[in-house]
Order: structure tokens, then C-alpha cells, then sequence
């Protein structure tokens, strides 16, 4: 019933708006100040998540709290991966490959056409071309 309401008043706003939408909105929020079962049936089918919005951003406000703890490792705990990847990626190091230009296996290089393909080819362009000159 009340969204049977709210999609007469959204008409009803339409057409003493002239079809202007702009100016329709203004006059359904004007009336939602007043009319309560307007306002219902415009949020009812969206209401779960307008909540489900709501816990989540309540839920993830962090609160404040102490400074998180800062860690210090050492070179002997992190070993030399860090490094080693660093190096890799910026190509410093002269017998890794540089990230990105190694060949990726499985993808096989492109073969030489065959002669019936390169034909076929030709043949085609040669139609296009007559087509043109037509």
C-alpha cells in the first residue's frame, strides 16, 4: 500500500513539475518533511542495505587506540630475500633476468606462414582491391 502511495506522489510530483525531474525531486523532498508514509514507501525496498550500510561503517570506524607497535628486525631474521626480489626488479643485479622480459614458457613463437595461407591472403586483398576500383 505505501508504495503504491509513494509511486502515485513520485507521478503526482512529475506532473506539476512539468516532467522536469530536477524539479520533482525538490518537491517530493519538500513533502517527505511531512508525510511520513511517503517517506516509507520510498525507502522500504531498500532498507536492508541502508542497515546493512549502517553496521558495516559502525563497524569498521577503528577507535582509537595506542600507536601500533613498531618492529625491528634485523638483517639475520630477514634474510636476503628482501634484497635479492629488490634487485631483481629494478635489474641491478647483472645475472638475474630484468622483471618482464623474460619469454613466458608454453606460448610458442609464431611460425612461418604457408604458402596456401600467404595465397589465401592475397587472393582476399586482391578481391578488396577490385571491390574498390568498382
Amino acid at each position: 500500500m505505501s508504495q503504491e502511495y509513494a509511486l502515485s506522489r513520485v507521478k503526482d510530483a512529475l506532473e506539476k513539475s512539468g516532467s522536469n525531474r530536477l524539479k520533482a525531486q525538490r518537491l517530493i523532498l519538500s513533502w517527505l518533511e511531512k508525510d511520513n508514509t511517503l517517506l516509507l514507501g520510498l525507502v522500504a525496498p531498500h532498507i536492508q542495505g541502508i542497515v546493512t550500510h549502517a553496521v558495516a561503517h559502525v563497524a569498521q570506524t577503528p577507535e582509537k587506540s595506542k600507536e601500533p607497535e613498531k618492529i625491528d628486525l634485523k638483517d639475520q631474521e630477514t634474510g636476503e630475500f628482501g634484497n635479492v626480489l629488490l634487485d631483481s626488479l629494478s635489474g641491478k643485479n647483472e645475472n638475474t633476468e630484468v622483471f618482464g622480459e623474460k619469454t613466458p614458457r608454453g606460448i610458442p613463437r609464431p611460425c612461418k606462414a604457408s604458402k596456401t595461407h600467404v595465397d589465401a591472403i592475397n587472393t582476399l586483398a586482391g578481391a578488396s582491391r577490385n571491390k574498390a576500383k568498382k
